[in-house]
């Protein structure tokens, strides 16, 4: 058992008070629509179709959700693919990380991914910046990604600051697709 001294204790709750960030998120460097596109070797309109949660070669409780391509924007795909996250639930144990949530069986999603040797079972996916990367869809809007991280940016001097996300506000799919394409087109010829 660790015992705190009454200043450290002080000291402690002035840093969290001070700089309630590190306690309470996770910060992810931000990434504009064309990072995005630039760092993901596929990206794809998929839903969900199962999802499985395990201990990895790491002894860390994953989870891969497969999820079902209806359009690919880039890369090579098959029909299906397995997108793995950090948590999830292994009997009574679980494990949660802010930006690592698993997918809602059903859900649509625009997802830019790319390859991860996961070490267990092969190669699977992963999210590029974390939840960024991963885009739900709802109706023919495409929500705003990044779910449970705090998006920041580093000035010149060092200092991280609050920072856009590459989709701000929900836009029309259609509309959103197409300017993913047309970066596509100038980003990977």
């Amino acid at each position: 058992m660790i015992r705190l001294s009454r200043s450290a204790l002080i000291v402690l709750a002035f840093a969290l008070a001070a700089f309630p960030s590190l306690a309470l998120a996770t910060q992810v460097q931000a990434l504009s629509m064309r990072q995005l596109v630039e760092n993901a070797d596929v990206i794809v309109v998929a839903t969900v179709i199962e999802q499985q949660a395990h201990y990895d070669d790491l002894d860390r409780i994953v989870t891969d959700s497969t999820v079902r391509i209806e359009d690919t924007l880039y890369g090579p795909t098959s029909e299906t693919l397995v997108v793995r996250h950090i948590g999830g639930v292994v009997g009574e144990l679980g494990l949660t990380v802010a930006g690592e949530a698993a997918y809602p069986d059903g859900a649509r999603m625009l997802l830019f991914l790319r390859p991860f040797d996961s070490g267990d079972v092969g190669i699977v996916m992963r999210p590029v910046g974390m939840s960024q990367g991963e885009m739900p869809i709802v109706g023919e809007m495409v929500l705003p990604g990044a779910a449970g991280v705090t998006v920041v940016a580093r000035t010149t001097s060092g200092q991280l600051l609050p920072a856009p996300a590459a989709l701000m506000t929900p836009m029309h799919r259609d509309e959103l697709l197409a300017q993913v394409r047309d970066l596509v087109r100038e980003v990977h010829p």
